[in-house]
């Protein structure tokens, strides 16, 4: 494989010319960074004056964080950041200048390129830290972000973390825990940030928006709203869109719903991976699918063809083995003809 300059996956020209194909798709799945509704310094529970405070911080930790970074340097390229719950190819997702998050991201060169540290930094000040401090206090502000740990390796991952908030003069605690641990602090909605994963059951944009659905919040109803994010406007809108045909007035509702979600930032958005496939060309009627598991049915194999090219490429490479043979028989063949000389020669007579 070959990652080149601008993330785009390509074969290498052996690969090539043997006839394999890479196919890549971008999975129905999105892991994302939360913030929990019910904090009171990154939530929006409180309302008021406090809840537009935590709604500029949680904007300017949006843009802190670079996730294309962030995939550039732990998954080697494979996957593209996250501007909404939707993944690509889902109904109600945007392509192009549409479809990014205009809190964090603007358009310029015909892409989307993530918004200055300037402005990250100005909205820390409106929200009331200057330069990562309380200016009422003076106090640093400090967050801590529970995750699931997974061994000695997580350490890198860590660092890049705390770089991310340290970029905006904030302090990152990580709160590095076992499964279980992690989630009975969802349950409880007693995290701050936290980080979690979904992959569609089905593909609708209902599978995805119902994440941040308020009826679904996981503290109060065990539902998968694990930011506990209510939105009165959101939950109304989801309402209506959940059951709808799609078409040109779910599309309308849709676009609102991630609109309201950009402005108050529940999640400071994520990824959605990208899954790489090799396929030979003796293998045919493949298209990938990462929702489908009967698919096993449609395929064909030519075998005639994999037979001829594997007779082919897997061709017995013979010559090593006779210079080894011959390297054996040029120490062997000296020592033995010494050997046999020593046991023909007449014994000599002792003196006596």
């Amino acid at each position: 494989m070959r990652i080149g300059t601008e993330g785009e996956a390509g074969l290498s020209p052996e690969m090539e010319a043997r006839g394999i194909r890479l196919d890549t798709t971008i999975a129905p799945t999105v892991y994302y960074l939360g913030a929990n509704w019910l904090d009171p310094v990154v939530g929006g529970s409180q309302g008021g004056n406090a809840a537009e405070r935590a709604r500029k911080l949680r904007q300017a930790l949006a843009i802190a964080v670079d996730w294309e970074e962030y995939l550039s340097i732990f998954a080697n390229g494979r996957g593209v950041p996250s501007h909404s719950p939707l993944a690509p190819g889902i109904f109600g997702y945007r392509e192009g200048r549409e479809s990014i998050n205009p809190v964090t991201h603007e358009w310029k060169d015909a892409k989307a390129q993530r918004r200055p540290l300037e402005a990250a930094k100005k909205l820390l000040a409106e929200a009331g830290y200057p330069d990562g401090r309380d200016a009422k206090t003076g106090k640093s502000l400090v967050l801590y972000l529970d995750t699931v740990g997974r061994g000695p390796g997580d350490k890198p991952r860590f660092d890049w973390w705390r770089r991310q908030f340290a970029k905006i003069s904030l302090q990152l605690e990580i709160r590095d825990t076992d499964w279980n641990r992690f989630q009975e602090k969802i349950r409880k909605g007693s995290q701050q940030l936290y980080i979690l994963g979904w992959n569609a059951d089905y593909p609708d944009p209902e599978n995805f928006l119902f994440l941040l659905h308020g009826a679904q919040s996981r503290a109060a109803t065990q539902g998968e709203n694990s930011s506990n994010y209510v939105n009165a406007e959101f939950d109304r809108l989801f309402e209506r869109m959940k059951t709808m045909e799609n078409g040109p007035g779910r599309q309308a509702i849709i676009d609102r719903m991630v609109a309201i979600l950009h402005r108050d930032a529940p999640w400071l958005w994520g990824f959605h991976p990208k899954q790489f496939s090799l396929t030979h060309s003796w293998y045919r009627n493949y298209t990938p699918n990462l929702m489908a598991n009967n698919a096993l049915k449609y395929r064909r194999i030519d075998p005639a063809r994999r037979a001829a090219l594997q007779a082919e490429w897997n061709r017995p490479v013979l010559w090593p083995v006779i210079v080894f043979v011959v390297l054996v028989l040029m120490v062997v063949l000296p020592a033995f003809i010494s050997y046999r000389r020593r046991e023909r020669r007449p014994a000599r007579q002792s003196d006596r």
